[in-house]
């Protein structure tokens, strides 16, 4: 029983309830009335989503589009945020792990990626790449052993401030290799990165709505109660549309066709489906594992940014070496 604004109320049954006034004699007792609904709930929050696409979607084709330097501070910006927010996540649960290092370790990612692409010759980019793991292996425990007066929950936070670098920084380096250097609309790269965001959306948009309407078979209940085996069906077959469409016709349109005929394009898809899909069970984990409901509050009906990354970091290693083997990026196999 709850009051609000000089009344009572009461709930009766299932979706109804009954207000009582205190200390007023002119409303009918008892009056029942309908509780909010859950799907109007539901579609304030797909409003909100709506919304906050329409500002972030120009953004990210603006970073496909230049590529360069400005996907690589793209890169570096996503990095900070993503490690900020499992700083506060880790510390929701009382862990403290050493994450500025993580940081600086997934950044040394994202410098080999970026002077891989300006210069392919796998010498300088490994040496960059081996000195932020072993800086990374080194410093983490050094730091716990300096700073920490007890070994208590120390062995937890070295693991979470390794996992936290690979987690991020190693995906978001596979970015910027996939992307490549030149600007505009005339690379293999730039239509890769674009067919995967695609991919990604159409899989998160359409594995909503038919979990929504239609989901009934727990996907994975013990990590995501939402998830549904009839919303990733809707995801998977949107998916495959979004692949060929993106993969085959609109580069074919633009007179930039990739190496990739439609069955190909199609079994991308589905591979991307499952792919994204367990990057979204992946970040429920974490967020499961640390007691949070979003990873943050930046992305108003989204959460934070790992909300938006999570299937993202997982699909670019799948499209980044399905795109290589096929020889669309040629430019990272010179010498």
């Amino acid at each position: 029983m709850a009051k609000r604004a000089g009344r009572v109320v009461v709930p009766v049954a299932a979706g109804r309830t009954k207000v009582h006034d205190v200390g007023k004699g002119n409303e009918p007792a008892g009056a029942a009335v309908p509780a909010a609904s859950p799907n109007a709930s539901w579609l304030r929050s797909l409003a909100q989503r709506s919304l906050s696409a329409v500002v972030l979607i120009p953004l990210v084709i603006a970073l496909v589009f230049f590529g360069g330097w400005v996907a690589f501070f793209g890169a570096g910006l996503a990095l900070a945020l993503g490690m900020y927010e499992l700083h506060g996540m880790f510390a929701n649960k009382g862990w403290h792990p050493p994450t500025l290092l993580s940081f600086a370790a997934g950044l040394t990612f994202l410098v080999a990626a970026r002077v891989y692409v300006l210069r392919p010759d796998p010498g300088p980019a490994l040496l960059i790449l081996a000195a932020g793991i072993s800086g990374l292996l080194l410093l983490t425990f050094a730091w716990l052993i300096m700073a920490r007066r007890t070994v208590e929950g120390s062995l937890l936070d070295w693991a979470l401030a390794m996992g936290a670098a690979f987690y991020l920084g190693w995906p978001l380096a596979f970015f910027l290799l996939l992307r490549g250097d030149m600007a505009g609309t005339g690379t293999a790269g730039f239509w890769w990165l674009l067919a995967l965001f695609f991919m990604v959306w159409a899989n998160d948009t359409f594995a909503l709505f038919t979990g929504h309407y239609f989901g009934r078979t727990k996907l994975a209940p013990h990590v995501s109660p939402a998830k549904t085996w009839e919303g990733f069906v809707g995801g998977l077959i949107f998916t495959m549309i979004a692949a060929v469409v993106f993969v085959v016709a609109l580069p074919a349109a633009f007179g930039r066709p990739l190496h990739a005929n439609w069955l190909q394009a199609v079994f991308l898809g589905a591979l991307v489906a499952v792919v994204a899909t367990v990057g979204d069970l992946a970040e429920s984990l974490l967020k499961r594992g640390t007691g949070v409901k979003d990873s943050g509050k930046l992305i108003p009906g989204h959460g934070g940014i790992l909300d938006r990354m999570d299937s993202p970091l997982f699909v670019v290693l799948v499209v980044f070496f399905f795109a290589l083997a096929l020889g669309d990026l040629p430019f990272l196999l010179a010498r």
